[in-house]
């Protein structure tokens, strides 16, 4: 998996070390993730998030290109309750946060609608590395309350190492691009118990 990021980075700096004359796109957007299970008592996790970054989209033929870029992105989810035992209150939650660094290398075909107006498809992997991955839990009954913050990446069996494939659409207008995509992760994210396999998708 080390490789397969390597290899991503590489290509992608040989590109713009190649093309002078590649179109740099500053993005920001909303991020939904979902975290699949198999053979195992949780079906899925769903978390928000947002990402920003760079790409450089550099023109191969005709309405042909490749787009190798570089983000950070971040996702989020809670779930908690609370309740009451005996008349005394009780409260428990969970706080899920991951940040890493996203490397895709998007291959794209634009069709012109009219002057500075096109629309295009792209489709391509994305390597991904974890930067943190923290699970806050809390808890709570009567008046006191205690939480610990634990970090997921202490579980060697919980992989940093993602690659993605997927692939949208986009509508550019001038200087302004809105794209819509999916991805979706190649990687078992638990490398231990062969019994429990976790993919996420964005």
């Amino acid at each position: 998996m080390k490789k397969v990021f390597s290899i991503l980075l590489a290509a992608s700096l040989m590109l713009l070390g190649t093309q002078a004359f590649a179109q740099m796109s500053v993005n920001a957007g909303y991020l939904n993730s979902t975290q699949s299970f198999k053979d195992s008592n949780s079906k899925s996790i769903n978390s928000n998030g947002a990402y920003a970054g760079v790409s450089f989209n550099i023109p191969l033929a005709g309405a042909f290109g490749v787009a190798p870029g570089l983000y950070y992105s971040m996702i989020t989810n809670k779930s908690g309750g609370a309740g009451s035992i005996l008349g005394i209150p009780v409260s428990a939650s969970s706080t899920f946060m991951e940040h890493a660094i996203n490397v895709p290398l998007y291959f794209n075909y634009g069709m012109d609608l009219a002057r500075d107006t096109n629309v295009f498809i792209y489709a391509g992997p994305t390597a991904q590395y974890g930067l943190a991955s923290t699970t806050k839990l809390a808890g709570g009954v009567g008046e006191s309350s205690a939480d610990r913050t634990y970090n997921n990446y202490d579980n060697e069996n919980y992989n940093r190492f993602n690659v993605y494939l997927g692939g949208g659409i986009g509508f550019q207008v001038s200087a302004i691009q809105i794209t819509v995509g999916y991805d979706y992760g190649m990687m078992n994210l638990y490398k231990g118990d062969n019994a429990t396999k976790t993919h996420r998708s964005n």
